[in-house]
C-alpha cells in the first residue's frame, strides 16, 4: 500500500504529519481574519485563537515529551532556537514593514499607540500593553493599532518560555520520587489546567476587559492540548465510526463557536470549553483514511491555508488597519476582498521566503548561538525603528507645551478660550496665522499633569494630591470628579498662585460623589470616605465636574442628578459652596478622524459635530444644581463649545480634544483663566 500523509498518521494522535491539524489551522486562521473583515458575519470567529493555543499545547508537549523518551532530557537553548527561527524571521519582518507603512499613512496623532505597540509586539509582552490600556482609563477609547493581534503571538512566546521550564521542573521531580515521569507530566497538566480555567472563569466574570488578553488566563488552553499528548489514540478505543463522531463533533463545536458567540459573549471564561474541548477532540480522533473527513481536511486549498496560516495571521490586520488610512476611506466589501487576496499572496511570499529560509536554511539551523544572535540584532533593529517615530511624536508635544505657554501668558490674543470668551466678536489675532495647537502628532498625549494623582481603582479610602498656594490665607479648594474634572486641572495649576488658591483633588475612575445607591455596593465605602472627607475638610469652595451620560437622551430624567444633590446637601448647610462646571460636547470617531488627518489649521478648522450630537446626552450636573437648591452653582460653557448649529474641534487655533470626550491639556491651560474668574465672581456673589 502507498504510504500517505493520513496512512502514516492513522496510529493515532501521536504519530507523522496530521493533515486535520492543518484544517485546524486553517479554519482557525480564517475564523480570526474573516472576524476582523467582516465582523457582523462571522460574529465569534475570534475563537479561532484559542483553537492554535490548543493545538500548540498538543505539537509542543508531544514534542518535549519524545525528546524527553529519546534522550532522557529536554535541550532548552535548542528548542527555543528552534522557536526563533520558525516564529521570529516572519513575525519581525511584518512589524518593519508595518512601521513603514505606519510612517506613511498613519496620522501622526496615532503614531505613539501604534508604535508603542510594535515594541510590544517585537518584545512579546503586547498582551500585558493591551490589558494595560484595557484598564486604563486613559487607553480605553485608543482606536486598535496596525499590530493590536500580535498580543496571542505574545501569549504563545510566554508559552514555549515557561512551558519547557514547568517540564524539565516535573522531570527533576519524577526522577526524585523514582516514578513514571510521564505521569508527573500528566498531573503538572492537569494541575495547570485547572488553575488556569478556574482563574479565567473569575477574571472573566469580575474583570473581563483584563481576562482577555492576559496569559493566566489562557495558560489552560495549552494544558488541554498538552494533556492530548498523553492520551491514548481514539483508534484502539473507538474504532473508525467512533473516532469519525468525535471528530465531527469537535469540528461542530468549533463551527457553533464561530457562528453563534459574539463580542458581547463573556471571554474566555467558561464559554471557551466549547472551541478548546472541540478542538481536542478533532486531534485526538486523529487522521482518516478516506470519506468526507479525509477529503475536506486534504482538500489542497485547506492545507495551503494551514500551511501559510501564521503568515495570514500576521499580514491580516496591518492592513485592515493601515489600508482605509492610505486610501482615504472607510472599508468597502470589496475592498475587504481585496484585502484577502492580498494576504493570502502575501502569506505565502512570506513563507516560501522567508518562514521556510530561516527554519531550514543552512544560516542558522543547527546554529543554535547565530540564532540568538539574529534574534537580539533583529529585535534590537525593529524596537529602534519604532522608537524613532515616538521620539518624534513626544518632541512634537514638547514643543507644543512651549508654544502654548508662550501664548496663554500673553495678556490679550484670541488662543484658545479666549477666541470666545475674551471679549469682541469675532476675535481677529494675526500672530496666530497658520498656528494649530497642539500638534497633531501630541493630542493623545497631551494631558499634562492631569493624571498625576488619578484614582484608576477607588476603594474604601481617597486618594488625594495638594497643589498652589500655601499661604495661610489662601482658599482652600477642593476639586473632585472623574477624569473631566482631572481634565480641568492643567490650566487650573497655571492659576493657582495667582489667584491665591490651595487645591486639593479627589479625582478617580467612577464611584463618582454621590449618594449611596442600595444598587452599587462596589462604591459604597469609597462614596463614604469621599463624603467624609468633603465634610470634614475645612474647604471654602468645592468644584465639580463629570462627563456627560453617554446613552441617556439630553432632556430625560438623570436619576444621578439627585443622588449628587443629596450628597451636597450637608457641605450646603455647613455655608460650602459648591460649583459644578458643565461638561463638554462629546466628539465622534469620524470628527477624530478629520483632525488626524488634517494637514494643518485650515483643514482641521472644518472638524467638529453637529451641536444635537455633541449635546445630544444628558448632562446630569445642571439638573443636580437645580435640584440643590441655594450655594450650588454652575459654570456652563456650552456657548464656548458650540454656536447655534456646530460643535467645532478646533477652537481659537487649538485642537479641544484629545478623544471623543475629553479637553486636551492646551484647551484647559487656555479655559482656566476664565474658569478661575467666573468662580470667583461666584463666590463674591455667595459672600454678598
Amino acid at each position: 500500500m502507498t504510504t500517505t500523509a493520513a496512512t502514516r498518521s492513522k496510529a493515532g494522535p501521536t504519530a507523522g504529519f496530521r493533515p486535520e491539524i492543518q484544517a485546524l489551522r486553517a479554519l482557525a486562521v480564517l475564523g480570526v481574519v474573516l472576524f476582523h473583515l467582516w465582523p457582523g458575519r462571522l460574529t465569534g470567529g475570534y475563537a479561532g485563537v484559542d483553537v492554535f493555543f490548543v493545538i500548540s499545547g498538543y505539537l509542543i508537549t508531544s514534542h518535549l515529551a519524545r525528546e524527553v523518551t529519546r534522550t532522557g532530557r529536554i535541550a532548552l537553548s535548542r528548542f527555543w532556537a528552534r522557536r526563533v527561527r520558525r516564529l521570529l524571521p516572519a513575525a519581525l519582518s511584518v512589524l518593519v514593514l508595518t512601521t513603514a507603512a505606519t510612517y506613511l499613512w498613519v496620522p501622526r496623532s496615532l503614531w505613539t499607540q501604534h508604535l508603542w505597540e510594535v515594541i510590544a509586539s517585537a518584545t512579546y509582552w503586547q498582551n500585558w500593553r493591551l490589558t494595560a490600556e484595557a484598564v486604563d482609563y486613559l487607553g480605553a477609547e485608543n482606536n486598535p493599532s496596525s499590530v493590536e493581534h500580535y498580543w496571542s503571538l505574545s501569549v504563545e512566546e510566554q508559552f514555549y518560555l515557561l512551558w519547557p521550564l514547568l517540564l524539565v521542573g516535573a522531570l527533576i521531580l519524577a526522577r526524585r520520587l523514582g516514578v513514571d515521569n510521564r505521569r508527573v507530566f500528566m498531573v503538572m497538566l492537569a494541575l495547570v489546567g485547572a488553575v488556569g480555567l478556574t482563574t479565567s472563569i473569575w477574571m472573566t466574570a469580575t474583570n473581563p476587559a483584563a481576562a482577555y488578553f492576559v496569559t493566566p488566563t489562557r495558560v489552560w488552553e495549552f494544558a488541554v492540548g498538552g494533556l492530548l499528548a498523553f492520551a491514548p489514540a481514539a483508534t484502539a478505543r473507538l474504532g473508525d465510526r467512533g473516532r469519525a463522531a468525535t471528530a465531527w463533533a469537535g469540528w461542530a463545536a468549533i463551527a457553533v463557536t464561530f457562528v453563534l458567540y459574539t463580542p458581547r459573549t463573556p471571554f474566555p471564561g467558561w464559554t471557551a470549553l466549547l472551541p478548546v474541548l472541540g478542538t481536542a477532540a478533532v486531534i485526538w480522533a486523529g487522521s482518516f483514511e478516506r470519506g468526507v473527513l479525509a477529503r475536506v481536511t486534504g482538500w489542497r486549498p485547506v492545507q495551503y491555508t494551514g500551511d501559510v496560516s501564521y503568515s495570514l495571521y500576521l499580514w491580516h490586520w496591518p492592513f485592515i488597519v493601515i489600508v482605509p488610512y492610505a486610501l482615504d476611506r472607510p472599508p468597502s466589501f470589496l475592498g475587504n476582498v481585496a484585502i484577502l487576496v492580498v494576504c493570502y499572496v502575501l502569506a505565502g511570499l512570506s513563507k516560501r521566503f522567508i518562514e521556510d529560509p530561516a527554519r531550514d536554511g543552512a544560516l542558522l539551523r543547527n546554529r543554535t548561538g547565530r540564532t540568538y544572535a539574529f534574534a537580539v540584532v533583529s529585535m534590537a533593529v525593529t524596537v529602534a525603528f519604532a522608537a524613532w517615530g515616538i521620539v518624534a511624536a513626544q518632541g512634537s508635544l514638547t514643543d507644543s507645551e512651549e508654544r502654548t505657554t508662550e501664548l496663554v501668558g500673553r495678556t490679550e490674543g484670541c488662543f484658545g478660550a479666549a477666541a470666545v470668551l475674551g471679549g469682541e466678536q469675532p476675535c481677529v489675532d494675526p500672530e496666530l496665522d497658520g498656528v494649530l495647537l497642539p500638534e497633531p502628532a501630541a493630542i493623545l498625549e497631551d494631558t499634562g499633569d492631569a493624571y498625576a494623582c488619578y484614582d484608576q481603582s477607588p476603594g474604601a479610602s481617597v486618594q488625594t494630591c495638594t497643589y498652589g498656594s500655601t499661604a495661610p490665607d489662601a482658599l482652600k479648594v477642593a476639586l473632585i470628579g472623574n477624569s473631566h474634572a482631572a481634565s480641568l486641572l492643567p490650566g487650573l495649576m497655571d492659576q493657582l498662585d495667582t489667584a491665591n488658591w490651595t487645591l486639593d483633588t479627589y479625582l478617580s475612575r467612577g464611584c463618582e460623589w454621590q449618594a449611596p445607591r442600595p444598587d452599587d455596593a462596589e462604591c459604597a465605602e469609597h462614596r463614604q470616605a469621599l463624603q467624609q472627607a468633603m465634610e470634614g475638610g475645612g474647604y471654602d469652595l468645592i468644584l465639580v465636574s463629570e462627563r456627560r451620560s453617554l446613552t441617556i437622551p439630553a432632556g430625560d430624567p438623570n436619576p444621578a442628578a439627585a443622588l449628587h444633590a443629596q450628597a451636597w446637601a450637608p457641605l450646603l448647610e455647613q455655608g460650602v459652596p459648591i460649583v459644578a462646571v458643565a461638561d463638554n460636547p462629546v466628539m465622534t470617531d469620524t470628527s477624530l478622524d478629520c483632525i488626524a488627518r488634517a494637514d494643518g489649521f485650515d483643514s482641521a478648522s472644518e472638524c467638529g459635530v453637529a451641536r444635537s450630537d455633541g449635546l445630544g446626552t444628558s448632562d446630569h450636573l445642571p439638573e443636580a444644581v437645580e435640584l440643590a437648591g441655594d450655594g450650588a452653582y454652575l459654570v456652563d460653557y456650552t456657548d464656548l463649545y458650540c454656536d447655534e448649529s456646530w460643535c467645532p474641534a478646533v477652537i481659537g487655533h487649538v485642537i479641544a480634544y484629545r478623544d471623543r470626550t475629553h479637553i486636551t491639556a492646551t484647551f484647559s491651560r487656555t479655559l482656566a483663566p476664565f474658569l478661575v474668574a467666573d468662580v470667583q465672581d461666584i463666590l463674591a456673589s455667595h459672600a454678598g
